[in-house]
């Protein structure tokens, strides 16, 4: 299959890209308030639990670590299931993407660097107090991620074609969609946020009208336009 993106399908493919990383804050979000019994603070591209809150158990913060990755490899999986070779192509086009758009490389650089969710939450739950035992935390976090992302990864480089498609665009639909997410919605959006726009605060711990208006607009037009992700992915027509 070659890879042809129209504009409605690169509209409608950041839309999720941005919309996976919302519910990926929104479910730590409401994590830490499932544990701390308290409404913590969104913005953009981050979360924090209420001031009054107290994680002490270990298992407790674990879990608020871990329950915005789970939104990502759901998405993952699901899209590694729809790329299922015995599936029509509008069922592959949609696993393809929902695959990129859960931003699995950055969960790949993060654990490699040490960091991220789930090393985070790996680190409450098993390294020692004398820090003894990091880099075997780490190594298990990193393990860990990469089961998770490289059989989907696997499955959508097998169903590209040509060398256009696993040498130009798997790599595009790999790295460009985190860096516009970074760019726009750690760098962009929350510049706005801290500036003030649509500064109405809407839950108690001081979560901002902006950040559900961009989720309701997210989810509007994603629902618009979302047939369009169907043809992402096309047969090549073969001249015999």
């Amino acid at each position: 299959m070659k890879v042809k993106l129209s504009p409605a399908s690169f509209l409608c493919f950041f839309c999720l890209v941005f919309l996976i990383h919302e519910i990926h804050d929104w479910a730590h979000f409401w994590a830490s308030t499932a544990v701390c019994g308290c409404l913590g603070n969104r913005a953009f591209d981050s979360w924090s639990a209420c001031t009054a809150c107290n994680m002490g158990h270990m298992y407790e913060q674990a879990f608020a670590w871990l329950a915005g990755p789970l939104v990502n490899y759901l998405a993952i999986w699901v899209g590694w299931g729809l790329m299922q070779p015995d599936n029509p192509p509008e069922k592959q086009s949609l696993g393809f993407t929902m695959v990129f758009a859960a931003l699995p490389f950055p969960r790949i650089m993060a654990a490699l660097a040490g960091g991220g969710d789930e090393t985070a939450a790996f680190r409450q739950l098993f390294q020692r107090p004398d820090g003894s035992n990091h880099y075997v935390v780490a190594g298990a976090g990193l393990l860990v991620v990469l089961l998770l992302c490289v059989p989907a990864l696997v499955r959508a480089f097998i169903l590209v074609t040509g060398w256009v498609g696993r040498a130009i665009m798997f790599p595009a639909f790999l790295v460009l969609p985190a860096m516009v997410d970074r760019w726009l919605v750690h760098g962009e959006l929350n510049r706005l946020l801290a500036g003030g726009f649509l500064s109405r605060q809407i839950l108690r711990g001081g979560t901002q009208l902006f950040v559900f208006v961009w989720a309701a607009v997210l989810l509007v037009v994603y629902l618009l336009v979302r047939k369009s992700l169907e043809y992402v992915l096309e047969y090549k027509e073969l001249n015999v």
